[in-house]
C-alpha cells in the first residue's frame, strides 16, 4: 500500500522517463510533471525522489557519464598497456556516443542545469574522463603543470578531451561542414582518430627537450 509519505514510481522509472524525454524534447523542455506523466505516476513521485528538476537532470546526466566511461572502458585492450591506437578508438568512440545521443551529451556538460556537488554525478565525471587520462597517462610521462593536484588530468589529457569533445560539437552544430569540409559524423570520427593516433604516437616517440645551454 502506498502512502503519501512514499509517492508511487521508482527512481529508474522516473529517470527512464526523464531519459525519453530528454531525447524527444530535449532539456530546456523537461518538466518534474511532464517526465511523471510519461512514467504514469503521481506528479509528486518526482520531487519525492530528486527533490528539485536539477535533481533530475543530475540524476540523467549521471547515467549518462555511466553508459560513456562503459563505452570508453570496452576500447581499452584486455591485456598489455594501452597504445596511441587505443587513444585514437577511444576517440572515435567518444564521438560516436556524444553524435548518437546529442540531448544527452548536451545535458552532461551543463553545469549550470545540474547539482554540480552531487556525490554520484562527481563519481560518474571522473571515471569517463578517467579512463582517457588513465590512456594518455600509460602513453607519455605526465604533462600536468607544476603544483597540480596529483588526481587532475594532465595537460596531455585535457588536450584529446578537448579535441574529441569540440568534434562533436561542431559536427553536431553543422560547423564542421563548412570550416573544414567534414561532412558527416564517420568524417568527423576519421579525423579524431587520424589526430589521436598522430598526436598519440608522437607522444611516445618524441625526444625530451634538449637543454638549454647559455
Amino acid at each position: 500500500m502506498t502512502t503519501s509519505a512514499t509517492p508511487p514510481g521508482g527512481r529508474r522509472a522516473l529517470v527512464a522517463a526523464a531519459h525519453a524525454e530528454l531525447a524527444e524534447h530535449g532539456r530546456s523542455a523537461i518538466s518534474l510533471r511532464a517526465v511523471a506523466r510519461r512514467a504514469g505516476v503521481s506528479h509528486a513521485a518526482p520531487k519525492h525522489h530528486f527533490g528539485d528538476r536539477a535533481g533530475l537532470l543530475t540524476a540523467v546526466a549521471t547515467d549518462g557519464f555511466d553508459a560513456l566511461a562503459d563505452t570508453l572502458r570496452r576500447i581499452l585492450p584486455a591485456e598489455g598497456p594501452p597504445t596511441a591506437a587505443t587513444l585514437a578508438e577511444l576517440g572515435r568512440a567518444y564521438i560516436d556516443f556524444g553524435l548518437a545521443h546529442p540531448a544527452l551529451f548536451d545535458l552532461m556538460f551543463r553545469p549550470s542545469e545540474l547539482r554540480g556537488d552531487d556525490p554520484d554525478l562527481i563519481r560518474a565525471e571522473r571515471a569517463a574522463i578517467g579512463v582517457l587520462s588513465d590512456t594518455v597517462a600509460g602513453l607519455a610521462p605526465d604533462a600536468r603543470a607544476p603544483g597540480t593536484s596529483p588526481d587532475a588530468p594532465s595537460a596531455a589529457a585535457l588536450s584529446s578531451w578537448a579535441l574529441v569533445h569540440g568534434l562533436v560539437v561542431l559536427t553536431r552544430d553543422g560547423a564542421l561542414p563548412g570550416i573544414a569540409g567534414v561532412a558527416d559524423p564517420a568524417a568527423a570520427a576519421r579525423l579524431a582518430h587520424d589526430l589521436l593516433l598522430s598526436s598519440g604516437t608522437a607522444a611516445t616517440v618524441a625526444p625530451p627537450d634538449p637543454p638549454l645551454v647559455p
